[in-house]
């Protein structure tokens, strides 16, 4: 099995890692593509309503997945399709992250799983501007026309762990691993459990969706990721304190965070001494915030601090802006 392996990508309704809207599935054995797998989903019933920022990206709605199928039968169908091989994502702490909550809300159990990161990987491989998708595909000849659709992003991630097994001369996912000197990730087992009380029925009303304000007091009441201690040295954010101000249009702030985290970086809700980086995004009055201004009197002191917009920190992330 360790020359067959299964790309996968998900798409979220909203910052909740959890609310899996659409997954593809790309299986890979001896160098080639030999199943192809896709679906809507409809996201588990504590985590449904759409997020604007999160559709923006996509264009998947509520609507959409009003008759698509739940995460209990797709979590069979995605388990069946890899066939307990390897699995292989863009950004894999992500989708890795996305499996295992969306098993939680369920309460669902997750075998153990061996999984690798292209965009990790891509940025021990290949000297380029960014690692974001599009830019790796163009790179090693894949065209990829439906960024951040499932089934497109799974295809590319695909082509891309193949062109870099050609380029080690390798043929198995350990193979690589050894020859970039990096360690298949894993993620652990879940067993099942009694699904969360609160959790209301698929039958229920409409998702709800959150106003502004709402987001605003989610995001001062969300705790901070801590870096996470798999993420790839060489990225751009690995170590930096990162501090968000503003609202971005791809991403509402916690999301910001795991991202951030799991490229190695220091999430941080406000500016202190400590700032490497800060990303602007839009005020309500259309000036610069007060996080903004109290950067640039740091900068004045004789402090480094890179102030970036969404476009350039999607760029650092490996994600292509909204």
């Amino acid at each position: 099995m360790s020359h067959t392996w299964t790309a996968i990508d998900f798409e979220t309704a909203n910052q909740d890692r959890g609310s899996v809207c659409a997954v593809g599935l790309v299986r890979v054995s001896e160098g080639r593509v030999v199943d192809r797998f896709s679906t809507l989903i409809r996201p588990p019933e504590p985590v449904s309503f759409f997020s604007r920022h999160n559709t923006a990206v996509h264009g998947i709605t509520a609507a959409d997945v009003a008759r698509a199928p739940g995460w209990e039968a797709v979590r069979e169908q995605v388990l069946e399709f890899a066939q307990g091989g390897a699995l292989v994502a863009h950004n894999a702490a992500f989708d890795m992250g996305a499996l295992r909550q969306a098993c939680a809300h369920t309460g669902q159990a997750l075998p153990a799983l061996d999984y690798a990161c292209t965009l990790a990987l891509s940025r021990r491989t290949w000297d380029l501007p960014d690692h974001r998708l599009p830019t790796v595909c163009a790179h090693v000849g894949h065209q990829i026309t439906r960024h951040h659709r499932a089934d497109a992003d799974a295809e590319a991630a695909a082509h891309i762990m193949i062109a870099a097994m050609l380029r080690y001369g390798t043929s198995s996912l350990p193979e690589l691993s050894r020859a970039a000197g990096m360690r298949l990730g894993r993620l652990e087992a879940v067993r099942a459990a009694v699904r969360l009380p609160d959790a209301a029925p698929a039958t229920s009303a409409a998702p709800v969706v959150e106003d502004r304000y709402g987001r605003w007091q989610r995001a001062a009441q969300s705790p901070l990721p801590e870096p996470s201690p798999e993420a790839d040295p060489a990225g751009p954010l690995y170590g930096r304190t990162v501090c968000v101000s503003g609202d971005l249009r791809a991403m509402d702030k916690p999301e910001v965070w795991k991202r951030v985290a799991e490229a190695g970086g220091v999430p941080a809700k406000n500016v202190t001494k400590k700032t490497d980086v800060l990303v602007v995004g839009d005020s309500d009055h259309g000036g610069k915030t007060s996080k903004h201004r109290q950067a640039e009197a740091y900068m004045a002191k004789g402090q480094r601090i890179d102030i970036i917009t969404e476009s350039e920190l999607m760029l650092r992330l490996g994600m292509a802006s909204a």
